[in-house]
């Protein structure tokens, strides 16, 4: 087994006993339990990206939607974009509102319009590819992508403002 499988695992682990408890003790709401899942496997998908592109001077680099970054390079984006998928699953969990809301919101709405643009331009090669072992592709690649990267996040940016306008009118 590899470090990053074991980092992956270690890390998930502890990312989603935080995000039940939280889920379990708040009791959100289904929508927005299903968000934060949402954004659960956005951060899984972004949990060994920091580590190894930090530690790991033959990592390839990164790929996501239109952002590229190449070795150690990837090392700060990765982590934000891991940041910001775990603190809008936990916002979620925690049934954030308000100004919180509006963090989950203008960050999904950005994820999706980057997801966007590279799905509808041309020669893009839309595979999903985990380290070296393991390439999604084709269709496959492009429904994930299409419902993972862009409709969840699109309409995760709809409900959390949505929400958010009704805390404050409210």
């Amino acid at each position: 087994m590899t470090p990053w499988i074991a980092i992956a695992l270690v890390t998930n682990l502890l990312y989603w006993a935080v995000f039940v408890t939280l889920a379990v003790r708040r009791r959100p709401g289904a929508a927005a339990v299903t968000l934060g899942v949402m954004h659960m496997l956005l951060a899984a998908a972004f949990s060994v990206a920091p580590f190894r592109s930090f530690l790991d001077p033959a990592y390839p680099g990164f790929r996501l939607g239109m952002l590229h970054f190449e070795h150690r390079a990837a090392t700060l984006p990765t982590a934000l974009l891991l940041a910001w998928a775990l603190s809008a699953a936990l916002i979620l969990a925690s049934r954030g509102r308000g100004w919180k809301l509006w963090v989950v919101a203008a960050g999904d709405t950005l994820f999706a319009v980057n997801q966007t643009l590279d799905l509808f331009q041309s020669g893009s090669g839309n595979a999903i590819q985990f380290g070296e072992h393991l390439t999604i592709s084709g269709f496959q690649a492009l429904l994930i992508m299409a419902v993972l990267f862009v409709g969840g996040p699109a309409f995760s940016a709809w409900w959390s403002g949505r929400r958010a306008l009704q805390a404050t009118s409210g």
